[in-house]
């Protein structure tokens, strides 16, 4: 009734985290560890039984008492049955930890793979083929831009622009001339000198001072008229 007037509280069920799926198979793995171990010591114990009922068979065996020892071989088989039930339990529980395992792993690699996806969708929206063109043929326009202005960077400030290759080849045409001149110069041949007498010239006559002295005199003379 009072549910009716006020309303039912509603239970909120706790959120299970990323984690909680290890825990689980964390847990489940913990109870079969336990139900494999609590039958491996069932099973020691049966063991133990048979080789008890076997021993006390022979015994009453030995003592004619055939009843005794026929009731000691059932309990015994008995043990046996039990123990094979046990055996396959435990394989039972094996193949299930191994299957567990196999699905804990696969889980994981699945969780893996699906955060990989959402990854690469969010990246996706964030680079389409069509920004991604247009971004790099932007990018090759302003580095067209770039080597433009470092071009026009490269030319000289002065309007005296020399073509050095002209220059080269002025040089090269004026070497190539002196070459020529200087070939021309050691091929020419040095004008013929005349030879050396072979006798002695008459000696020149030697003129005395009164000689000398009209000479002189008449020199002057001529110069005054």
């Amino acid at each position: 009734m009072f549910n009716r007037l006020f309303g039912k509280e509603k239970q909120v069920q706790p959120s299970r985290s990323s984690g909680g799926g290890n825990t689980n198979t964390a847990k489940t793995m913990e109870d079969m560890d336990a139900a494999i171990e609590l039958l491996e010591k069932r099973e020691a114990a049966l063991e133990k039984r048979m080789e008890s009922e076997l021993a006390k068979a022979k015994q009453l065996y030995a003592k004619k008492n055939t009843q005794g020892a026929l009731q000691c071989m059932k309990r015994k088989k008995m043990y046996e049955e039990q123990l094979l039930n046990i055996g396959a339990q435990k394989q039972n529980l094996e193949t299930l930890k191994f299957t567990v395992q196999n699905q804990s792993m696969n889980h994981e690699v699945l969780r893996a793979q699906i955060r990989a996806k959402d990854e690469l969708k969010r990246s996706n929206k964030q680079m389409k083929a069509e920004k991604i063109e247009d971004n790099m043929d932007d990018l090759m326009e302003e580095m067209d831009k770039a080597n433009q202005v470092s071009e026009a960077l490269r030319q000289p400030l002065d309007n005296n622009f020399v073509d050095e290759d002209e220059l080269m080849n002025e040089l090269e045409m004026e070497l190539d001339g002196m070459n020529l001149e200087e070939t021309q110069v050691a091929d020419a041949k040095l004008p013929e000198m005349p030879a050396v007498p072979s006798q002695k010239l008459p000696a020149q006559p030697v003129k005395t001072k009164t000689q000398e002295d009209e000479d002189a005199l008449a020199a002057l003379e001529a110069e005054l008229a």
